[in-house]
Order: C-alpha cells, then structure tokens, then sequence
C-alpha cells in the first residue's frame, strides 16, 4: 500500500522496461588482487555481518583487505557501481536503502503507476540521509549510526512518507514497537530522544513530539570478586585473556573484537586503543586512548603473543578475522560452569544463556573498580573513553553493606 499523499501518475500507454528485482542489489568489494583490481560479493558471517575484506575467489575463501564497497544496480540493463565508502557497517545500510527504493519501484511499476514526490514537502527518507550524513561530517561516527537507525526503526514502523504527516500517534507506535521486541525502557527513552533530534533536523512541529518515557535509573551492574575468580577459573586460555583485557582495561565489546598486537605498547604496560579502517572499525567519540594494562595481564599477554607470533589480532577467529562471538562464548563458559542464575529471562529461554554474563558488565566492573580504588574521576573518564564526566559518574557505586560494616562500627554515634 502506498500513503494516500502520494501523487500516482498512471501510465496509460506503453510499457517501460521492468525494473530488476531485490536480488539485483548487491553488496560488492572492490578490491586489489594479484590480477588487478575485481569485483567479488561481500561474504557473510554466521551472525549477518560482513567478514571484511573477505571473498569467494573460484569458490575459495581468499583475503584481500585493500579495497572499498560498491552497491551494485541496473539501469537500461547494464550494471551500475555506487561508492559505499569502506565501513561495513555503513555498506550494509546503503545497500538496505537502495533495496528499499527498488522495492518501491517494482511494486509501482508492477501496479501500472508511476510514483512521483510532490513539490514542496520534506521527503522523510532523504531527510534520514542527510542527518545521517551531517554527524558524518562532524566526524561524529556513533552518532551517525545511531542516527541510521533510529530513522530507520521510525521509519519503517511508520510507513509515512512526508514530515508533514508526522502526528503524536506515530511516536507512540513507535514506542509499542521497540517494547514489542523487548528493549528496556531506558534504552526506548534514548531513541525517543535521537528521533527527536531528528524531528527538529526536519522542523516539524515541537507538538508533534511527546515527552520521553520515564524509565528508573539504575546503577550499574558489576561482577563480585567471587564471580571474577569462578569464571576467570573455568575459563580455557584464550577466554581467560578474552575476560582479563575486559575486565582489566575495562574496553568495549567491539575494541576487544579488534585489538591488534600493534595497541600493546610493551615497554610502557599501554594498550592503545584505535581505530582499525581496514577491518570496518571505528573508535566511539573518535578519540584514541591509552589504557594502563596491570602487571599480570600484560604477563599473560606475552605467553599469547610467544605462542601466536603470526597473528594480527589479539583474540582472533581461526581464519584470523575478528572474532564477534566472544559475548556468546563467554555465556556459554558461564552455563558449563554452572554459574547461570537461573531465574533471568536467558536462563529459562531455550538457549540458557544467562542475561547476568555479558562483555560490557566486564566493563562496568572495570570502571567501578578503579574508582572504588581510590582513582579520580578524570583519570577513569579518560580511561573509559567517555565523553562527559556524568557518564563516569554513574560508576561510583556504594559500597556495599558487608563492606561498610567496619567502618559502620567504628562510627561514633552518640557522645
């Protein structure tokens, strides 16, 4: 069904040529090989995301990591190559947009119509675009995603076409939308606040947009000594370092994906965090950081590193890639040993895979830590790689009631 305010034009005589279908779209790397430069479709991972630099040579899975991604059409019949930049990430929405206006075409044209824009009103779609591309320019590369898919998700819960028939019901809808798939109502507040943003980027009307749900705010969730001590227990090598570079420099999940052995500075005990271009990464906020690595972990990072001298990355796949499955194998180490609580949503679910183990409460108890241990707030900021203060703040969890408790006896309390 196409938005009544859509102006159709029917073509009443004649036949144009019919428009290729989804599958004519495609995602393809643009690379250098040994043969010169070609062309190959990207390749799939097992979780949907592309493996970088990575293509089907004569049915062989070869590397060729200097290149770019095009997104591959039909006009008249004959293939068309459109840039897609080199970020996997940003390839793969290109292509979701261009397969979507195909869509659009081949049900029009399938329909006898010609689907033409009214003068004068703001395309809701091209707007995304460009505010998707403004925090681009900016340099503001997370933003730029999370711009990408809150239009998106609004989008296409919405089904509209023009600003102009944006209404307060929309927003609702698409509220019930990300609570029917299960999001939090934190996280459902942050994307009310980014479409928001987008809402003035359009200037359609400040009524239009409700005031943000309420969610409770709550203090971080962190891992106990004890907890560290059982998985860090049952934990093989690789997994073991896998948990130690989470829990010891307190990195987000996709810096510990791509941590190459360039970042470990071994002289100093730093580990650099960076961008990684050629693997599609980019670093949140754009800002390098250096993280001080304790004594012991940067001990157990050498025997890595003596017993894998070829690798390029830390903890990489078998094939060498980045390995994107830590989270999954870290939940499944947590059910083998018997460390799943067992009352979570994950625990009952047909996986048991326990919600409570996670890379990013890795994080969390790093932060904690540092500032329960006496660190200031700037130093932690910095190590964190946080924008603002209040971020940091957040981890400056209280003590606990048993760790109180011989400070609590030792207080005067009356003369």
């Amino acid at each position: 069904m196409f938005s009544p305010n859509l102006v159709l034009q029917v073509l009443i005589s004649g036949t144009e040529e019919s428009m290729p279908n989804k599958k004519a779209v495609a995602l393809m790397w643009y690379c250098r090989t040994p043969k010169g430069w070609r062309r190959f479709p990207v390749v799939l991972g097992g979780n949907n995301r592309i493996k970088h630099g990575w293509v089907k040579d004569a049915g062989v899975l070869t590397h060729f990591p200097d290149g770019r991604y095009e997104i591959r059409t039909y006009k008249d019949r004959k293939k068309v190559y459109k840039r897609a930049g080199d970020n996997a990430a940003d390839a793969m929405a290109a292509r979701d947009r261009e397969e979507h206006l195909e869509d659009a075409k081949v049900s029009a044209e399938a329909a006898g119509v010609k689907i033409a824009e009214e003068p004068g009103r703001l395309h809701l779609r091209k707007a995304a675009l460009k505010f998707e591309q403004d925090a681009k320019e900016r340099g503001a590369m997370e933003a730029a995603e999370v711009n990408r898919n809150v239009t998106a998700e609004f989008l296409a819960v919405s089904g509209l076409t023009y600003a102009d028939e944006v209404t307060r019901d929309h927003v609702f809808k698409f509220h019930r939308a990300l609570r029917a798939r299960g999001l939090g109502d934190r996280t459902v507040s942050n994307k009310h606040k980014r479409l928001g943003s987008f809402f003035t980027y359009c200037k359609i009307d400040k009524t239009t947009m409700p005031p943000a749900p309420k969610y409770d705010a709550k203090m971080p969730d962190t891992y106990s000594k004890d907890e560290n001590g059982k998985i860090l227990a049952a934990a093989d090598g690789y997994m073991r370092l896998a948990i130690e570079i989470g829990l010891k420099c307190g990195l987000r999940d996709r810096e510990m994906h791509h941590l190459e052995w360039k970042d470990i500075h071994w002289e100093d005990s730093i580990l650099r965090v960076t961008s990684k271009p050629h693997w599609g990464f980019r670093i949140k906020n754009s800002e390098e950081r250096d993280i001080p690595i304790p004594a012991d972990l940067l001990k157990h990072l050498r025997a890595r590193r003596k017993t894998h001298p070829d690798d390029r990355l830390v903890l990489p796949t078998r094939n060498g890639t980045p390995n994107t499955k830590l989270l999954r194998t870290l939940k499944r180490l947590a059910k083998r040993a018997g460390l799943n609580c067992g009352v979570c949503a994950g625990c009952k679910g047909a996986l048991g895979e326990c919600r409570s183990w996670g890379l990013h409460k890795l994080r969390r108890s790093y932060g904690t830590t540092l500032l329960r241990s006496g660190l200031d707030l700037r130093t932690v900021q910095a190590y964190m790689g946080h924008a603002n203060m209040a971020s940091t703040m957040r981890y400056l969890q209280p003590a606990t009631a048993r760790e109180s408790q011989r400070a609590i006896n030792a207080i005067k309390w009356a003369s």
